[in-house]
């Protein structure tokens, strides 16, 4: 047969089937369903025209944005370009099962094997697919309605075709597209476990659920406000596909003292003895910090705000002077 034969009835028959494309439903039978399931291993399967590819996704759909399916074709099918079309359908009846041939569904999208000897396939699953159509691979530009699988079937498109191709397998492998995003899981602990109010933003967006907080990847910004504790800021980043862990303790609007001195030395704060080298909460205003070691006194006065802290450091230098 011609090439220019070839092309006409291919391109006759492949007019018919995307004429029938939208809202139709058609009764047909597959030779075998072939499952293949979705993960990022690539599991390979061999799958003949009058086959169905049943790609099985995974339970756990919250980054799948959509597939990337690679085929392998065989030297007469690139040849026979066109010869062989592949149909996505929706709406299945009896449930796809490797165990089942004859079903019933509402066909969306067909085309043909190009005439090269590998195709890459994108089946876009949810509005985050951002892969862009090229020259290398071919976009489904329609979204198939998903329970739990996505169902191929492989036929022959014209007649005349040797009977080489006609037992023509091809190499198939997936794995899923994965969204752009990630997840946040954010605790927040009161002071005291406290029940006092605060508000919680990220990126300036207010937020009440504080976990699997689903985020674009990169860089984030989140704040903690409020009238009862001090205010906190926090710079985080989101990987693809993986779970983010932030943890903020809240702290009271009173101000806190940690006095930092030697062990041979005795501390008081407002005349009373106090532990050194701990942090503590003390009441807004004026205070007094006296240190005694041996015979030597040294006080020191400090006027504490709310929302402050501060740190006390008693340095004791010996200064060393030569004379001649």
């Amino acid at each position: 047969m011609s090439q220019k034969k070839h092309f006409f009835l291919a391109s006759s028959l492949l007019f018919f089937f995307f004429a029938a494309n939208s809202g139709f439903s058609e009764s047909f039978r597959v030779r075998k369903v072939v499952p293949l399931s979705l993960s990022q291993n690539q599991e390979s399967v061999t799958v003949g025209i009058s086959d169905a590819l049943l790609i099985k996704l995974p339970e756990d759909r919250t980054y799948l944005s959509g597939i990337e399916v690679n085929i392998k074709i065989p030297d007469v099918v690139a040849t026979w370009h066109d010869s062989v079309a592949y149909t996505l359908y929706n709406s299945l009846s009896p449930s796809p099962d490797e165990k089942k041939i004859d079903y019933t569904g509402e066909k969306i999208y067909v085309n043909t094997i190009p005439g090269k000897f590998s195709e890459r396939i994108y089946f876009p699953l949810s509005k985050d697919f951002a892969i862009k159509g090229s020259p290398y691979a071919s976009i489904i530009p329609k979204m198939p309605k998903v329970d739990d699988c996505v169902f191929l079937r492989f036929q022959q498109a014209m007649k005349g075709v040797p009977e080489e191709l006609e037992k023509a397998v091809f190499e198939i492998s997936a794995k899923p597209v994965l969204s752009d995003k990630g997840k946040l899981n954010l605790s927040v602990t009161p002071a005291a476990r406290e029940d006092k109010k605060y508000a919680v933003y990220i990126d300036d967006n207010l937020v009440s659920n504080y976990r699997d907080i689903l985020l674009k990847t990169g860089e984030h910004h989140l704040s903690i406000i409020s009238d009862s504790y001090r205010n906190e800021v926090r710079t985080f980043r989101i990987e693809q596909a993986r779970t983010t862990n932030l943890a903020i303790s809240l702290k009271g609007i009173e101000p806190t003292l940690k006095i930092l001195s030697p062990s041979t030395t005795e501390v008081f704060l407002d005349d009373k003895k106090v532990h050194p080298n701990e942090e503590r909460v003390i009441d807004s205003g004026d205070h007094k910090i006296t240190f005694r070691f041996g015979d030597y006194e040294l006080v020191k006065t400090l006027s504490a705000v709310n929302g402050r802290s501060y740190t006390v450091n008693l340095n004791i230098e010996a200064n060393i002077t030569e004379e001649q």
